[in-house]
Formats: structure tokens, sequence, C-alpha cells
């Protein structure tokens, strides 16, 4: 059984094993990773994207030639519900709990789960074995609990810098890729490593994967909608850059690996490539106390089913906090920090006297000034120089810590740019799930 890391630095190794971690406590808010707390107030639905499901029962809605046979209750649900897959015919469909439990519907077998167990760390989703009778669950720490005829391939055994958001297996059944919010990619049994976002900018963090047909290759998908393809996966578009009513929660891929679907919180459906679109519950959208958290393809790729969490989640904190000092985690996260360093590997990039002008539970912003290390002649001996600047602060999300922000924006004067200023946007630092 082997474990790829490539990760560009992206995950400590710490040891560990199967249940390592299991002091931490359940954040039953960690849904999607950020579904509970970002906004639906981010624009508009793409032009044609919202229209009629085909039906639905309790938390699940079916579209096209999906039907839906069936979805637990609210009332009788420890945690909210995190992820929805289906069964290899597609007459049926699994739902996996923030708590480890698995709820099964239709043809779908139930394997066992770890809803009732001492595993505290809160789960982010649910993949099947290619022959129905198995399934792994991940917790959002990196860990990995096998089913069924679902082979166990280790989970990280290791500390993520960031949340893990989503699993997708290989067609094999003997690997899977684990995702986490910063980029970075793990691979396990024959999953193969194509690379990842891990130690690169990005605008908002992952909350998803899917893998293509052939298992040669992946598509990651951030919460504005931007799309990342690996390997053989073509890229066919996103929603990067546009307009959203809600944050993307995850993908699916066709049976043909030649499209996908985006899901957003709200329930709206966006379709690239071949995917067709067969409606979404974007002109009538779940409470933001019960947003939709996955969707799940029929294997004919003609109809697809979405689930929201089922039972109503806490309302946000009135506070968020941002780990203010990442080169030193013991100081743990802060409310309007006077500075946050943004190099976590060698301190060489800080925002410092900062001022906070709004603190909600949404969004952040503050002036102040941006340093860098010009590392001339080395960064040993180079020399820090101070620009003026703006910070804004998005998407909070539940950590080990609380509820932290995990996107960071900052803007300076840079006289080669359009309009003589630069914004750096980037996955801001937090602490493990």
């Amino acid at each position: 059984m082997r474990a790829s890391m490539q990760q560009s630095g992206n995950w400590r190794w710490t040891g560990g094993h199967r249940h390592a971690g299991t002091h931490r406590r359940l954040l039953a808010a960690t849904v999607g990773l950020l579904v509970a707390v970002v906004p639906t107030a981010l624009g508009s639905l793409a032009a044609g994207q919202a229209g009629a499901e085909t039906a639905s029962t309790g938390s699940v809605s079916a579209f096209g030639d999906a039907i839906p046979y069936g979805a637990p209750t609210g009332s009788g649900l420890n945690a909210p519900v995190v992820g929805v897959v289906s069964t290899p015919d597609g007459k049926g469909y699994w739902l996996v709990g923030a708590d480890g439990g698995v709820f099964t519907y239709g043809d779908a077998g139930f394997y066992g789960s770890e809803g009732g167990s001492n595993v505290l760390i809160p789960f982010v989703g649910i993949a099947p074995t290619p022959d129905g009778r198995g399934y792994w669950i991940a917790g959002d720490f990196g860990n990995v609990y096998p089913f069924g005829d679902a082979p166990d391939e280790v989970s990280l055994g290791v500390t993520p810098a960031a949340p893990v958001a989503g699993i997708a297996a290989t067609p094999t059944g003997v690997g899977y890729w684990l995702v986490g919010a910063d980029g970075g990619v793990f691979s396990f049994g024959d999953a193969a490593f194509y690379g990842s976002m891990g130690g690169k900018p990005l605008n908002a963090p992952m909350v998803g994967m899917a893998s293509t047909p052939d298992g040669r290759g992946y598509w990651l998908v951030a919460a504005d909608g931007g799309v990342f393809s690996f390997g053989d996966a073509a890229f066919y578009g996103s929603m990067g850059g546009k307009p959203l009513n809600a944050p993307m929660v995850g993908m699916a891929s066709t049976p043909d690996g030649r499209g996908y679907w985006l899901v957003a919180a709200d329930g709206g459906v966006f379709s690239f490539g071949d995917a067709a679109f067969y409606g979404s519950m974007g002109a009538a959208p779940p409470s933001s106390r019960m947003p939709v958290v996955g969707m799940a393809v029929r294997p004919d790729g003609a109809g697809y089913w979405l689930t929201n969490t089922d039972k109503a989640l806490s309302p946000p904190t009135s506070v968020p906090s941002v780990l203010d000092q990442c080169t030193n985690p013991t100081s743990g996260p802060a409310v309007k920090p006077s500075a946050i360093v943004l190099a976590c590997g060698d301190g060489n990039d800080s925002l410092i006297n900062l001022t906070w002008s709004s603190w909600t539970p949404t969004t952040a912003t503050a002036t102040g000034d941006y340093t860098d290390n010009t590392c001339t002649p080395d960064c040993a001996n180079g020399t820090f120089v101070s620009a003026p600047t703006t910070v804004r602060l998005r998407y909070p999300m539940e950590t080990s810590a609380g509820r932290e922000f995990a996107q960071i924006s900052y803007t300076v004067a840079n006289s080669s740019a359009p309009g003589g200023l630069s914004t750096v946007t980037s996955v801001a630092p937090t602490s493990p799930g």
C-alpha cells in the first residue's frame, strides 16, 4: 500500500495511525468546509442555470432521470449530512454525516459507519468502490475508514496544513485521492499523483474533487467556482471570476470524462463540456442554515441528485478569527490582529500595523503596511521594505481552533500595474480542520 506525498510541502509528517486525533471535538458545522458561513449575496447565478427539480424526498432532490429513494429526517440525525454518492447502477445512493454516520437508500448496501464511534473529527465525504460493495469515508484531518470490500490504504498519518475537503476513488477500487482546502493532493494505493495547487496562490479554498473515468487525472474545484485540471482531465470551463449567489461546495464528472457539473450551496448547478443541465434548486434555494453540500451523478450521466445538510446548522459566530502568527501556531488565532504573517515558512512577508475598519461574521477589512524581505544579497541578509496596504478577509471556515477566515486579499502600490495597484489573493493560513 503506497501513499504518494508530492504535496509541495503542504503537509507535515507527524506520525500517527488510523484513529489519530480522536480527542478533537466534532465541529458539526464543517460541512463542505464553507457552506455554513459564507454569505449568499455574491452576485447572480449564470443565466439558464436554474430549473425545476424532478422530485425530492427530504434532503435529497433528483433531476433528470435520477429517482429519489429516500433521505433521513433532520430530527433523527446527530450531525448534518455532508455528502452523497451513487451506487454503480444508479438505483441507490449513500449519504454520509459529519459524525461518520452512513445512510443507505435504494440498492445501496450498508457496510458499516463511524457513527457513534469515538472519532470526533468531522467527516467530509464518502467514495464507493466500483462494485458498490464498499466505501471509504474521509475526515477533514486526513483520516480515512474503509467498509465492505474497500481496502485499507492507510490514512495520511500527517498533520495537514489545511483541512481535507474531499475524497475520490480510482476506477480499480484499490486507491483514492484526498484534496486539502489549500489545494494539496494526496494519493493512496494505485492513485497516481498528477499535480496539485498546493503551495500556489488561490483565490478561494478548495471544496472538492472528481476523477476522470480511467483514473489518470482529476479536477479540483474551489469555493469561488475555479476549476483546476491535472493529468488527462481536460478543462471545460469554470465559474471562477464570475458572480455567484453562493459558494461552490462540490463537483461531479460525466461518465465519459468530457464534462463536469459544479454545485453551489444554494443548489445552483453549472454544467460544462458534455455535462447536460437537468435543473437546479437555484430558483428556490434551501435556507442558509440547511445548505446543499454535494451531488451524485447517475451512471448514464442523464441525471443527478443534490443533498442538503438535512439537519440545521448552528448560526455563524459573530467573531471569526485569523491565524495571525502562522510561524508560531501555538499562539493561536486572533480577532483583529495587528499583524498577519503571510510567508509561513520563513516569515519574509507580513501584513503589519493593521487597523480594522470592519470585522463581521463573513468579512473583515483593514489598512496597514505590507512588508517584504528583498532577499538581496540573500534572505538572511536582506532588507525589509514596506508599503501601505488594504486588507480583506473572507470565507470563514471551521477549524480545530474555532472559526477562521480562509481567504486573504491585500492591495499594494505597483507602478507597473494597471491603475498603479496590485492585489494578491490567496488562501489564508488556518489551523488544521
